[in-house]
């Protein structure tokens, strides 16, 4: 019976990091929105301040656009990705259940009079409600990513077999890249889905627990 406690707690714990994990990457997205928005905006008022003002005395400042529109692709990608992925890290969220739960029923007690269920119940169904759009993006910066080097790989291969690159290549190397970002993060979709949807009956059989291990404590 213990056994079979523990490992629903521990389920519980897993779970209840995953729900964690997206709730805080969905904090940042507006953080990350207007950091990339703003950079956006100035880097671009400046160049075009620049180009005003010296691009017909230098006309080699035409190179400068270059510049900013290569910065203006790889800073959102990457800002966003690493702000996604040190977000995603989970510390200090129900790390010492491990250790509660050998001491028995007074530990599994403690941890369960530890949780908040109304506020565990509003993130979990926060992060249900809203990870459809965190998935959205986090597949559209792999697929963003992976064409980077998809496009001009794929670009070079169709031109040196059918010496051409046309709108069907760029179109393929899209719909490449697309196949590969599905590919790497499928199995953690799955699980994440399946982990997001199986918390209800999970948490309504920790409440059942809950109550019962009070009613052995009176």
């Amino acid at each position: 019976m213990m056994n079979d406690v523990a490992e629903k707690v521990l389920r519980l714990r897993d779970a209840l990091e995953t729900v964690e994990s997206i709730n805080n990457q969905l904090d940042e997205l507006r953080k990350i929105f207007i950091v990339v928005l703003t950079v956006a905006v100035a880097t671009l008022g400046i160049a075009s301040i620049l180009w005003y003002m010296w691009g017909i005395t230098y006309p080699q400042l035409y190179d400068m656009w270059l510049i900013v529109i290569t910065a203006l692709i790889f800073f959102p990608l990457v800002y966003a990705a690493r702000r996604l992925d040190k977000a995603a890290e989970v510390k200090g969220f129900y790390q010492d259940w491990g250790e509660k739960l050998k001491e028995g029923p007074p530990g599994v007690l403690a941890i369960l009079e530890s949780l908040d269920w109304d506020y565990v119940e509003y993130r979990v169904n926060r992060a249900k409600t809203l990870y459809p759009i965190l998935l959205i993006i986090d597949e559209a910066l792999w697929i963003a990513f992976l064409l980077i080097f998809v496009m001009p790989a794929y670009a070079i291969l169709n031109g040196f077999l059918f010496n051409t690159i046309d709108t069907p290549a760029l179109v393929g190397s899209v719909v490449l890249a697309v196949t590969i970002a599905l590919a790497i993060t499928w199995g953690e979709v799955v699980d994440t889905f399946k982990t997001l949807w199986s918390l209800d009956s999970l948490l309504w059989e920790i409440r059942w627990l809950y109550h019962e291990y009070r009613k052995l404590q009176t």
